[in-house]
């Protein structure tokens, strides 16, 4: 038995949508979970409110969900759980946000040729800094990274962009009626600290857990971040409907 034992996990998946992210968890997650990796197509432009609607018509269950939302899909588990539209037992949020993390960055990116340096190679050098996860975590999202670029147009990646940087989800935070860890990647370069604030406020039931490493925490330390979830849910009891009242630590 170990804490995830009789639940089931809800992958929602980064930027890309391919779910290719969830990969490295997968690897150390328990073989008796099931589990439902979220996509998101790639073939056609989606509206925030009809990504939303994708996520929920792919979760085939009702009860005893674990849902584990990374980055862009943070906002798109508010509003599935905030809505009603899902009911799980509790929510994982992995280096997310409740609102555009970065306005005036994003803003500016909009007036680049994005589409034009999507398709360039990404040098290693850069990736390194971004991720700040050293060699060894670069090759591996740059791997990632090559897979995603034959999946996912480029005009598709720039749109999803644009979405980010006019979501604001924060209405819902209040109503989120089940326990949530925020899983924060203590050298993310791409979601500031600042966009925790938002959930502190509001989120009526919180705990935070802060991993060494980049903002693709759960790529570059999945066994860490699997020891979080897990002693998360163990406190909560999250496949079981349980709720005991005892604080996180750490």
């Amino acid at each position: 038995m170990h804490p995830l034992s009789g639940g089931k996990l809800v992958f929602l998946p980064g930027l890309d949508g391919t779910g290719i992210s969830f990969e490295p968890l997968g690897a150390v997650l328990p073989e008796d979970v099931p589990v439902c990796v979220v996509r998101y197509p790639a073939d056609r432009l989606l509206s925030f409110e009809e990504i939303v609607r994708c996520a929920r018509d792919q979760i085939p269950w009702e009860r005893d969900i674990l849902v584990l939302a990374e980055s862009f899909s943070g906002p798109v588990a508010l509003a599935l759980v905030g809505s009603g539209l899902i009911r799980p037992g509790c929510m994982v949020l992995c280096s997310t946000f409740a609102r555009s993390p970065r306005p005036r960055v994003l803003k500016a990116l909009e007036l680049l040729p994005m589409k034009r340096l999507l398709g360039l190679p990404v040098p290693r050098s850069l990736l390194r800094f971004v991720v700040a996860g050293g060699a060894e975590s670069a090759g591996l999202l740059l791997d990632m990274w090559h897979r995603v670029r034959t999946m996912v147009p480029p005009e598709v990646l720039v749109h999803r962009l644009k979405i980010i940087n006019r979501v604001d989800v924060r209405g819902f935070l209040p109503r989120l009626s089940v326990p949530c860890l925020y899983l924060q990647a203590a050298s993310d370069r791409t979601v500031p600290d600042s966009a925790l604030f938002d959930f502190m406020e509001a989120v009526p039931d919180l705990r935070l857990r802060r991993i060494p490493g980049p903002h693709f925490i759960l790529q570059a330390r999945p066994r860490e971040s699997l020891d979080a979830i897990q002693h998360f849910a163990g406190l909560v009891g999250c496949s079981s409907g349980r709720r005991p009242r005892v604080p996180e630590s750490g």
